[in-house]
């Protein structure tokens, strides 16, 4: 006999985001700006804000029962407006955007929140846009991934997007949406 509101199947556990390569251009620390925190847009003492387009990347950091993670530390890196890193083996011919911080960090809240103000990834030699990312718990590397853009149509052709089951690409893919600040785009994590 069941109980009322007991499901005679157990629950199945979210699944968790998909690792992908950290990629040729994660900024090592001396290549990093002094100003590293979760607004990319405006590096302190810089007059001007980066080109592109900004938005808000936000979400949580869950394990896959759904429990948040508080503490941990979020990393993500980008190209700037024009497709360049801040990395000294990006051997492209354009300036890098000094307005843009590049590399940034956010301490996941009590809920698991993370937070960045940032600009909307745009292409660069042989990748549909995207965001890297890393989750560290303390100073141990958790995941490494990437964020891309719903529907955008060099996705189909990336061979890292490719590579994801339809459910992972969902689960890193973001959305646009107004809000009172600006776009905004939810992302969680699943470790």
């Amino acid at each position: 006999m069941r109980h009322a509101g007991i499901s005679a199947q157990p629950l199945l556990a979210a699944t968790a985001t998909p690792p992908a390569t950290e990629g040729p251009f994660y900024p090592t620390p001396s290549m990093r700006s002094a100003d590293v925190d979760n607004d990319l847009v405006k590096i302190i003492g810089a007059v001007r804000e980066a080109g592109g387009e900004v938005f808000m990347l936000k979400g949580r950091l869950t394990d896959k029962g759904g429990t948040p993670l508080a503490g941990y530390r979020i990393e993500i890196w980008q190209c700037d407006m024009n497709g360049k890193y801040l990395h000294s083996s990006d051997r492209q011919s354009i300036a890098f955007d000094a307005g843009f911080q590049g590399f940034g960090h956010d301490i996941t809240g009590p809920d698991g929140s993370y937070s960045f103000r940032t600009i909307k990834p745009v292409t660069y030699p042989g990748r549909t846009p995207h965001i890297h990312v890393k989750v560290f718990d303390d100073s141990r590397e958790r995941l490494t991934t990437q964020f891309y853009i719903d529907g955008h149509p060099a996705n189909g052709r990336d061979r890292i997007f490719n590579r994801l089951a339809d459910a992972e690409a969902k689960a890193v893919s973001m959305i646009f949406t107004p809000s009172a600040d600006g776009e905004q785009a939810t992302v969680d994590v699943i470790l």
